[in-house]
């Protein structure tokens, strides 16, 4: 029996399949190797924020988005009314200022003007030389009431008036100290004061005066009324 042949054929079949099971390596290092790229592009996807296909958002999503309305609250109205409060209150602190200024600009005038200098009438007491001296009069009510505003003393302005005027002054005064410094302000007004004339009421007692303020303008009506044993004003100054 000749064996060459079957040692060819063995051969052969040997070389076939050494072939085959190279070609069967290849196709699965191909196939791992596109896995392999497939992972690594993977986390770079995720680093650099990209999405899928179709699950990106148009680029300018975010700006064409309406933008949110300004909604009127009650707290943005309850600051809206009170900025226009206080600039009301900051306009009428100025106006009484320069009134002030005005008031004593003129008794600086009539204190130097003529010859000698203008002296001031007999009773008046300014502001600035007011002292306390109870109220014993109406004219020691009134310098009581001059020395209280000069010193910021509301206690004191309060005791120179009758029990119900004096409540109604409290209530305008109010509790802030905004509100007390503009009531303050508005007092800067009384320059000084003297009763003028005065004239006794028969009803009950009380006693109607005269008061100026400043030499030369209108006077003003006070109501004074003895209450135990002290004079005491019944009415705004």
């Amino acid at each position: 029996m000749n064996r060459r042949p079957l040692l060819s054929g063995f051969l052969v079949l040997v070389c076939l399949t050494a072939l085959w099971g190279l070609w069967r390596q290849q196709c699965r290092l191909a196939v791992l190797r596109d896995q392999q790229q497939l992972l690594l592009a993977q986390p770079a996807a995720s680093a650099t924020g990209s999405e899928p296909a179709g699950m990106t958002e148009p680029a300018d999503a975010s700006s064409a988005a309406p933008q949110p309305s300004l909604v009127v609250t009650p707290e943005l109205l309850h600051l809206r009314s009170e900025v226009t409060r206080l600039t009301e209150r900051r306009r009428e602190l100025a106006d009484v200022r320069a009134e002030n200024e005005g008031l004593h600009a003129q008794l600086a005038s009539r204190g130097t003007n003529g010859p000698g200098g203008f002296q001031l009438p007999p009773g008046y007491v300014r502001r600035s030389e007011a002292r306390f001296v109870g109220y014993n009069t109406p004219e020691d009510t009134l310098q009581s009431v001059l020395w209280a505003a000069r010193n910021h003393d509301l206690t004191n302005v309060l005791q120179a008036f009758a029990p119900e005027v004096a409540e109604q002054i409290r209530a305008q005064v109010g509790e802030s100290p905004e509100s007390i410094e503009d009531f303050w302000s508005k007092s800067a007004a009384l320059v000084g004061l003297r009763i003028v004339n005065r004239k006794q009421e028969t009803g009950d007692g009380s006693i109607t005066a005269e008061v100026e303020v400043v030499p030369g303008m209108p006077n003003a009506e006070v109501t004074f009324r003895q209450i135990n044993g002290q004079w005491k004003v019944a009415s705004h100054l």
